[in-house]
């Protein structure tokens, strides 16, 4: 499913960022701060390599963010996760082929695609 959260947008996320925050190991991650970089190795190691968390990360991670925001970002990163078992099942699906959708949350939980 080729999902964007609509409220990420809202937040500033454009093209460019998202470029960005693909290449956060490399030159392309452009104005990323350092902060930004470690949540993202901490996303990173928490969905492909949950054994990467060693003593370095963690240091690094608590160089830039208290306990409970470290919680917090992964809480997070965990909660999203969820569609990799849709993917691996191949149970995911275009909303619109090729393209990324939008999607948001009414207040009752239930979510929209698209258009709220």
């Amino acid at each position: 499913m080729s999902l964007r959260l609509a409220v990420a947008k809202q937040a500033g996320l454009d093209e460019t960022l998202a470029d960005q925050i693909d290449g956060y190991d490399s030159s392309a991650a452009g104005d990323l701060t350092d902060r930004q970089r470690v949540a993202l190795r901490l996303a990173d190691a928490l969905m492909t390599q949950p054994g990467a968390l060693d003593a370095d990360l963690a240091a690094e991670l608590h160089r830039h963010f208290s306990d409970a925001q470290i919680l917090e970002i992964t809480l997070d990163v965990m909660k999203w996760n969820y569609q990799k078992v849709l993917v691996a099942l191949g149970t995911d699906s275009w909303v619109v082929p090729g393209e990324l959708a939008d999607f948001g949350f009414y207040d009752d939980g239930r979510f929209w695609v698209g258009t709220p």
